[in-house]
């Protein structure tokens, strides 16, 4: 029951309408939601020579938000996995990436029970995850 309430809720939230100005990122003027519930779920993302990059309930790049904003990752027996062999993997969950502002209050939860969130580099690569987390620096080792 509580999985259902919070799809509901993801569904029923005042929706937040990006623009974008020529000069700039995305902005996000009304409160917000990005929520992402997994349930017996695998996401896998991942690059044998290039880099791998996921972005999950996620700003990332040049994004100003002047609304509240909820960023969700919910999963329950779940794997969220991340990959680079030779390259880079990127894995950001619940998070602000690169040159976000936020004007307004913001809420960042990752809730997993019975998952795994795996980022892997192998062969030389290099791995960067950021788990309800703020930072400008998408690629810092």
């Amino acid at each position: 029951m509580k999985k259902f309430a919070l799809i509901a809720l993801a569904f029923s939230a005042t929706a937040a309408f990006a623009t974008q100005p020529s000069s700039q990122g995305p902005e996000i003027n009304d409160p917000s939601i990005q929520a992402t519930v997994l349930v017996n779920t695998a996401v896998i993302n991942a690059a044998l020579a290039g880099t791998a990059v996921q972005n999950i309930a996620t700003n990332a790049g040049n994004v100003d938000v002047s609304g509240k904003q909820l960023q969700l990752v919910a999963a329950e027996r779940s794997l969220v996995m991340n990959a680079a062999l030779g390259g880079e993997a990127r894995q950001n969950l619940a998070s602000n990436v690169g040159n976000v502002e936020i004007d307004a209050a913001s809420l960042q939860i990752v809730a997993a029970s019975k998952s795994a969130l795996i980022n892997k580099a192998a062969f030389g690569a290099t791995a960067v995850q950021n788990v309800s987390t703020n930072t400008s620096c998408s690629t810092c080792r």
